[in-house]
């Protein structure tokens, strides 16, 4: 009787087998993803995901904001001290919306003193969230930003807000606010109040803003 060998009829795995297994198992895992993706958000989920878009999306604040968009002629007026005389300048500012409208741009140049070139770079918002107006600031005349935040009132007419700027002589941030005054389209005014030498606070600039 003729002997079997070991393993002579013991099934053999086919070539290229574990490729085979190794695709059919990648396929098996991406319809499964894709069944989970195709899946509805939970409720939760979704009431999560409509408050990121109702805090991201533009709103009628933000479309007051881009009325100031264009040209303006500044004239600006600033004093050392309270009973200083007033040191007078001027200059131009351009408002563009950024952020398919959700911040206002202003990009100013000037002088400053005695001919000495000022440019200057502001960003206006309105947060969805903290439902606050605010406004960043930075210039060439120091290597510090200034932030404010604040609320608007009478359809958005004067807007009174309130933040910290580094002072050179002070060595260190200081209270500031500024009030933002509407009277047309064409014509706004806006002041600072910084601390004078008692510590108190005064008016220190005004900005008279005209449309080119």
């Amino acid at each position: 009787m003729a002997r079997l060998t070991p393993g002579l009829y013991s099934p053999r795995p086919e070539r290229g087998y574990p490729m085979k297994l190794a695709a059919f198992l990648l396929l098996a895992a991406a319809a499964v993803s894709a069944d989970e993706a195709k899946k509805a958000p939970s409720p939760e989920e979704q009431a999560i995901m409509e408050k990121y878009m109702k805090a991201a999306a533009p709103g009628p604040e933000h479309q007051k904001m881009a009325k100031m968009a264009g040209k303006w002629k500044l004239k600006v007026t600033s004093w050392m001290a309270p009973g200083a005389p007033p040191q007078q300048s001027e200059g131009t500012a351009e408002y563009r919306t950024i952020m398919g409208g959700r911040f206002l741009e202003e990009e100013v140049h000037g002088t400053m003193g005695s001919d000495q070139p000022f440019e200057g770079r502001g960003i206006d918002g309105y947060d969805n969230v903290t439902k606050e107006h605010f406004g960043t600031w930075i210039d060439n005349m120091g290597t510090s930003a200034m932030m404010m935040r604040g609320k608007c009132a009478g359809e958005g007419k004067k807007c009174t807000m309130k933040g910290k700027m580094a002072d050179p002589i002070a060595g260190k941030e200081v209270p500031v606010s500024s009030i933002m005054t509407v009277k047309d389209d064409n014509n706004f005014t806006w002041e600072m109040h910084s601390p004078g030498p008692d510590g108190k606070p005064f008016k220190s600039l005004q900005i008279d803003y005209t449309r080119q």
